[in-house]
């Protein structure tokens, strides 16, 4: 279920992408910090890309990513991509190291990070909800540049939001006199 959800999310950006102009894709939109729609995109691949290859290195490192500059103004090399990492990121569970920042206390003196672990489908999870967080901040760039049309309504909005609504609606129909 897992990775269902994630190529879920995946899909819909992908669509997305392949709908915008690249004028679209590059715009910065003052409402997001003057960053890009391409901006979140490449935001989104990296971070995934980091828990895919640190599966085959056993250690994930966010905090030394490569930043790759042509994922958010090529939308042909990000849609490229996006299909890649769908076709590698479906894989057996294992534990992984992680890789932290560096830790001042309280006195100022640099720690020894402590080892941090986690697991392959931890991370998935995590940037799926990382994903879908980029995909809400994605819609407001849509919303202001008037393009909301080229996404559904649950676009950027988190499965347990979404079930929750859809509950929520349907009990307020139930408790409906006449059941309209």
């Amino acid at each position: 279920m897992i990775f269902k959800q994630l190529s879920e999310q995946l899909a819909a950006l992908g669509h997305l992408i392949s709908k915008l102009e690249d004028y679209q894709y590059v715009s910065k939109i003052e409402h997001l910090g003057n960053v890009s729609i391409g901006s979140h995109t490449r935001h989104i691949i990296e971070m995934l890309l980091c828990a895919t290859q640190g599966y085959n290195n056993d250690n994930v490192d966010y905090v030394n990513r490569n930043r790759n500059l042509l994922l958010e103004s090529d939308r042909n090399f990000t849609l490229f991509t996006l299909q890649t990492l769908e076709n590698e990121v479906n894989k057996p569970d294992k534990y992984l190291k992680m890789v932290t920042e560096d830790v001042v206390n309280f006195a100022g003196n640099l720690e020894d990070n402590l080892p941090v672990f986690t697991t392959y489908f931890r991370e998935i999870i995590y940037n799926t909800e990382h994903t879908i967080h980029h995909l809400a901040l994605i819609k407001v760039a849509l919303i202001e540049m008037k393009l909301s049309n080229f996404i559904d309504e649950d676009f950027g909005m988190a499965y347990s939001t979404i079930k929750y609504q859809k509950e929520k609606t349907e009990t307020l129909y139930l408790k409906s006199p006449l059941g309209i």
